[in-house]
Formats: structure tokens, C-alpha cells, sequence
């Protein structure tokens, strides 16, 4: 239980921390610059459009679901098979091999759905903060409308 604990906040955080972190923000930015730089260099020279190996990276990094496969399937590796992953690799019994590479697809999949949930509830959280922030900004204007309008009438009186 503790090693699914650990593999589900590891992938969820690594996933979180390439997508939308500001560590690989960067990196991010120099991946959308290079993709277009080779889209322009495409429409000039009248190629076809294909599909390079920087607009690929740049997809995967920009999509949680797909880099938490990735980090998913990276921390299955350590972290749900750890104890018997060198084994499998000299084992000579297919049927062991096939489970512990269904086990591993598995971590993968389970870490990019873990990931997208993490990204919900993160955009969620965010985006709450803001509605409370402007519901508190909202009813301050309306103290000092309030004040205001009670002001002006105490001077009238």
C-alpha cells in the first residue's frame, strides 16, 4: 500500500512538475519556438507537413495525461516492480515476462489517469482561490458603496 502511495504521488508530481511547473517552463518555451521555427521553414521551402521529433516532445509535455503515462510507466519501474525488475530481464519464463510488462503498461496507465485527476483538482483549487478572492473583493466594493451612500444621506439630513 505504501509503495502504490508513494508511486501514485511520484508520478502525479513529476507529471505536475514537466507539465506546468516553472523548472521546465523554459524548456517549454524553447520546444514552442523550435516547432514553429520548423513549421515556417516547412511553408517556405513548400514541404509537406510532417511530424518531427520536437512537435512530438512539445505535444508530450504539454498534455498531462501524456506525460503522466510517461512518469507513470517511469515509476513503475521503481517503485511497484523495484524488487524483481532486474529479474525479469534474464528470466527465461515468458509468462512471468509478459506479467511484469502487462504490470508496468499498467503503472502507466494508472499514472496518466492519476495525473489528469491531480491537474483537475489543482485547476480546481486554483480557480476556487480566485472565485473566493473575487467574491471577497465584490462584497468590499459593496461595504464602500454602502458607507458611501450612508455618508451622503447623514449629510443631507
Amino acid at each position: 500500500m505504501v509503495d502504490f502511495l508513494l508511486f501514485a504521488l511520484a508520478s502525479v508530481g513529476m507529471t505536475l512538475i514537466l507539465v506546468r511547473g516553472t523548472l521546465f517552463q523554459s524548456f517549454r518555451n524553447f520546444l514552442a519556438n523550435r516547432a514553429e521555427q520548423i513549421r515556417l521553414h516547412r511553408e517556405q521551402k513548400g514541404y509537406s507537413s510532417g511530424f518531427t521529433l520536437t512537435e512530438f516532445l512539445l505535444g508530450l509535455i504539454s498534455c498531462a495525461q501524456c506525460t503522466g503515462f510517461w512518469c507513470g510507466l517511469f515509476c513503475g519501474i521503481f517503485f511497484i516492480t523495484s524488487d524483481t525488475c532486474w529479474i525479469w530481464l534474464t528470466s527465461i519464463n515468458n509468462r512471468y515476462l509478459f506479467n511484469r510488462i502487462l504490470m508496468l503498461f499498467c503503472c502507466g496507465v494508472a499514472g496518466s489517469f492519476l495525473s489528469v485527476v491531480g491537474d483537475i483538482f489543482i485547476e480546481w483549487l486554483f480557480f476556487s482561490k480566485m472565485l473566493l478572492m473575487r467574491r471577497f473583493e465584490d462584497e468590499e466594493r459593496q461595504r464602500t458603496m454602502l458607507s458611501a451612500s450612508s455618508d451622503t444621506n447623514e449629510t443631507e439630513t
